[in-house]
């Protein structure tokens, strides 16, 4: 994990390296590829084409999403309660929540931090002036997943000299997956659950997800992150502190002692008490309240200073929120239906317009090629997915050995056939097409 004082992943190596996530909207995509090499005629039926094959995808994510939303209402602490929720397998449900998750992200081009990068959340966070501390013994797992990867240069503010710029790591998409822990985990330290907050329940898993999310932002992403005090805070305010303490610590010693002689004398404990040693002890006793006053200013400078830099931090995420839990799932699915759709067309279109391909090196490098050159940036373009979506949809063909596709009506009418075949139940019984589908 790049931490405050580590170069940033552009300052090591120039450039972020290329990912697989296609970093434009499928309607520029279709429009630009509309336009490129294709007459309008050819341009109508390929925006017709492209609108089935999202439709054709939306309806085949159909069943993850379902599974989705069962297996995780065992584990949301907002879902309402059902009669059947406790009579449910919570390990065979944790499994097929992972498991299906992580194949949705996977197809939506989502990569995983490691867990030792996991580990390392917190820290300096000089874009923000803030310091953070992550408490993960509340949590049982936590997994963070990210796609895109750009460089920005961004102010980073200080207190001592002029503010500048530096290079900083921005994420075009993250999600974070938190499972809380439950007390039967830490039997050796506790028989009673851990405090969890916000009334999250234990065993609990909590689903956020965020957009242009910069690296050492990473950890205030996590639920109770607690904002701490920093070297720069503790010189800023204790600094001064000790500076002014010194005199009032003095004059405490000698000022407490004389109120315990007054005291005493009233007490009977010790002699009479003089109009001196009374004015003495007036004296003392403003001193000590000065004293006091003086810790609960520094006290107040320095809780104002959290909550300001607790502010600082919410408003920061609150902007950059993209969904919650069982939210998160519709935000996933739309992500992997268009990345699959994207992949699609631009193989298809690759070989539709520029012909056969030799092998699939050759389409992968012409496709990278038209996109930098369309839109300026580089990707890491998934071939053999491509190609055995092409497959799977039957668009594929040969030519003089060489990788090629159908023209646009015979792929449209291969769509319009496996469209048709989704809902066909005019013969046989219905739970049999719903298993041939399958």
């Amino acid at each position: 994990m790049t931490t405050a004082t580590e170069p940033c992943l552009a300052e090591q190596q120039g450039t972020p390296p290329p990912m697989p996530f296609i970093p434009v909207r499928k309607s520029e995509l279709v429009s630009a590829l509309a336009q490129d090499g294709l007459s309008p005629g050819q341009s109508r039926d390929f925006n017709t084409l492209c609108m089935f094959i999202g439709a054709y995808f939306h309806h085949d994510f159909y069943d993850e999403l379902t599974e989705l939303k069962e297996a995780y209402a065992l584990f949301a602490s907002s879902e309402p309660q059902t009669l059947s929720r406790e009579k449910l397998d919570r390990t065979e449900a944790y499994l097929t929540l992972s498991a299906t998750f992580e194949g949705v992200l996977k197809r939506a081009n989502f990569n995983e931090l490691t867990p030792s990068e996991v580990e390392h959340l917190g820290g300096e966070h000089p874009l923000l002036d803030v310091k953070t501390r992550t408490p993960l013994d509340i949590y049982e797992t936590v997994r963070i997943f990210y796609r895109g990867l750009k460089t920005e240069l961004v102010t980073q503010p200080s207190r001592l000299a002029k503010k500048k710029q530096v290079l900083q790591d921005v994420f075009d998409d993250v999600v974070v997956f938190v499972r809380f822990k439950s007390g039967e985990l830490n039997p050796g330290k506790s028989r009673r659950s851990p405090k969890l907050p916000g009334g999250t329940s234990a065993g609990s898993i909590l689903i956020k997800s965020f957009r242009d999310i910069a690296r050492s932002e990473l950890p205030m992403l996590l639920p109770e992150v607690q904002v701490v005090m920093s070297r720069k805070d503790a010189l800023f305010l204790g600094g001064p502190a000790i500076i002014g303490g010194i005199p009032v610590a003095l004059n405490i010693i000698p000022a407490l002692s004389m109120v315990l002689v007054v005291i005493g004398a009233y007490l009977g404990f010790s002699g009479e008490v003089s109009q001196d040693k009374l004015m003495k002890a007036v004296g003392a006793l403003s001193a000590l309240v000065g004293a006091g006053a003086f810790m609960f200013r520094q006290y107040s400078n320095y809780s104002f200073r959290k909550l300001k830099y607790q502010k600082r931090l919410a408003d920061n995420i609150y902007f950059k929120n993209v969904n919650n839990n069982s939210g998160v799932f519709e935000t996933l699915i739309g992500a992997a239906e268009e990345q699959e759709v994207k992949e699609v067309i631009l193989a298809y279109h690759a070989l539709l317009t520029a012909g056969p391909a030799a092998n699939a090196g050759e389409l992968d490098r012409r496709i990278e090629s038209w996109f930098k050159e369309k839109f300026g940036s580089e990707i890491d373009f998934e071939v053999s997915d491509a190609l055995n979506k092409l497959e799977g949809l039957g668009f594929l063909t040969q030519i003089d050995t060489k990788i090629a596709v159908c023209p646009l009506d015979g792929a449209l009418s291969r769509l319009d056939m496996l469209w048709d075949r989704l809902y066909d139940f005019s013969t046989g019984d219905a739970a049999e097409q719903t298993a041939k589908r399958a």
